[in-house]
């Protein structure tokens, strides 16, 4: 399904879970919504996502005028449908709780209409399927991608396609798991003085889905930002998966410059989100 809208130059992080990850509840209405002729793909879903998150910032639309729709992202693996639910109101209710308490009042005050935050209806964020301390099954960065997040693929797990185009990471969770867990012993003993929080908080993160599923690092609208020769010669995670390599033989200064070079990829990046 082809579309002429650009999705956000956002990249996600989605775990998929197995169906019998979910209640008993849940699994038909999933089952029946996901295994339909023609199931919409993911590009198109993050673009029906933006839309909606989109038309609720406009102040003019009245009040429950935007619904967002109950909606999976989907993966087969041998035979086995993996389901990825995007879970709106869980994302909405954490981004504006890290929105206000990361930000100062007078810079909120500039971010948002007046009055803005006062007109959020918290009650309609709030769903029983996602109590407070729930995971998102879904993380997103905007105009990068976290290199903590390369820990857990290697370049065998690379896919890249030109129509439409897109680049995706996919490896078991399992493989998840053991990638990460030996990088963060192997920083911790090699080099504690580093930081190590980030790989900790995916690790907490991977942990509190079903040991079945599978993870996908999905580049999404920040191959917009990627010519066409430079999509294809990213190697990020090689190249994560090298200097830690590197760590591990004790060549630091080898470990170093693979890790300047990798920040200054993404910087590169980063910094057109600050272009006019």
């Amino acid at each position: 399904m082809r579309t002429s809208v650009v999705p956000p130059y956002c990249c996600y992080l989605r775990v998929y879970e197995p169906l019998p990850a979910f209640p008993a509840r849940e699994r038909t209405s999933w089952e029946a919504e996901v295994c339909v002729p023609e199931h919409p793909k993911t590009g198109f879903l993050a673009v029906v996502e933006q839309r909606e998150s989109l038309a609720a910032l406009l102040p003019a639309m009245p009040p429950g005028a935007v619904s967002a729709a109950r909606r999976a992202y989907s993966m087969e693996v041998e035979g086995n449908l993996l389901l990825c639910p995007d879970e709106s109101a869980l994302r909405v209710r954490q981004a504006l709780g890290d929105l206000m308490t990361s930000l100062p009042e007078h810079v909120l005050q500039v971010l948002l209409p007046a009055g803005g935050l006062d007109r959020v209806d918290f009650g309609a964020l709030q769903d029983e399927a996602c109590p407070p301390d729930a995971e998102p099954h879904i993380l997103t960065a905007r105009w990068h991608v976290p290199l903590a997040w390369f820990v857990i693929f290697s370049d065998e797990d690379r896919s890249i396609g030109m129509d439409p185009v897109e680049l995706r990471y996919r490896t078991p969770m399992v493989e998840a798991r053991r990638r990460l867990g030996r990088a963060h012993r192997l920083l911790s003993r090699q080099r504690p003085e580093w930081e190590l929080e980030p790989l900790r908080t995916l690790g907490r993160w991977i942990e509190s889905f079903h040991p079945h599923g599978w993870v996908e690092l999905d580049y999404g609208g920040l191959v917009h930002l990627m010519d066409p020769d430079t999509l294809a010669a990213d190697r990020s995670a090689s190249d994560v998966t090298a200097a830690l390599h590197a760590v591990a033989q004790g060549d630091d200064e080898e470990a170093i410059t693979i890790y300047h070079r990798l920040r200054k990829r993404w910087w590169e990046l980063r910094v057109k989100e600050r272009a006019s």
